[in-house]
């Protein structure tokens, strides 16, 4: 338990500057044009419970990571608080030399495992960098035996290239291979139409992959377990993606008001 209070610390300290990076660009630094600057702060948000386990928890030196695009912030929040990422260049989120919008071993300051600024790409490049380091391993020893994790969004996966990929016969046999789908049901320009949790769950499986979904943590777990928790467990998991990020923005009141639906 003292463990994961730790985390919980790191992950509020990670969440603060990465929101602060965002907020910086766009309501800080002069801006003389007038044009937005951005930075998905909401996508940012929905990884960073994912990314502080990773960095701070679970990944080990001969592990990489390719950070989907939007949640390129916390990225550089964690690698700041590791001493990797100077401050001056927490102020130049989008700026020209700064921060890049999406994470690029070329041109951050900071390290980048994979560059991830074109949808698809990143999240797939992983799966050829373990058939890679495989091929060394097998034929020159060396290369180590780290695991490979793509951090991506639902939106993301609707990517032809991806399919492409994980349906490869080599792909299953992989074994180092990680995807972690924040299954957030937004992407930039809509929300994710459906309730695809289950139709993409089945397809990775029906490629060969072992599929585990996290899902409810403890605050509402325990609301699961008092009398009517089963109904709601019903009605939150039946419901489709509009409906949940409408409810997500209603008051108190309003949500009492329409969250037992019909």
């Amino acid at each position: 338990m003292e463990e994961l209070a730790v985390l919980e610390a790191v992950e509020r300290r990670v969440l603060w500057l990465s929101t602060a990076i965002i907020d910086h660009a766009n309501r800080v630094r002069p801006n003389p044009s007038g044009l937005k600057v951005g930075g998905h702060q909401a996508s940012s948000a929905s990884m960073t419970s994912i990314m502080t386990a990773l960095w701070f928890h679970a990944l080990t030196a001969e592990d990489r990571v390719s950070v989907k695009p939007h949640a390129s912030p916390v990225l550089h929040a964690i690698n700041y608080l590791l001493g990797e990422l100077d401050e001056s260049y927490l102020t130049t989120l989008r700026a020209f030399g700064g921060l890049q919008s999406y994470p690029s071993r070329a041109k951050d300051p900071d390290p980048v495992d994979y560059s991830t600024g074109s949808v698809g790409i990143g999240a797939t490049a992983p799966l050829w960098g373990a058939l890679a380091r495989c091929y060394v391993e097998g034929h020159f020893g060396g290369a180590g035996r780290g695991r490979q994790y793509s951090l991506l969004g639902d939106a993301e996966l609707d990517e032809g290239a991806i399919w492409e990929a994980i349906q490869d016969p080599m792909v299953p046999s992989l074994g180092e291979a990680v995807w972690v789908v924040d299954l957030n049901r937004q992407s930039l320009d809509r929300v994710v139409p459906g309730i695809a949790a289950d139709r993409l769950r089945g397809m990775f499986a029906a490629a060969g992959w072992q599929v585990i979904t996290l899902k409810y943590g403890n605050v509402l777990r325990e609301l699961f377990g008092r009398p009517g928790g089963e109904a709601l467990h019903a009605r939150i998991d039946a419901m489709d993606n509009p409906e949940y990020q409408r409810l997500l923005r209603c008051s108190a009141g309003e949500l009492r008001e329409r969250l037992p639906g019909t």
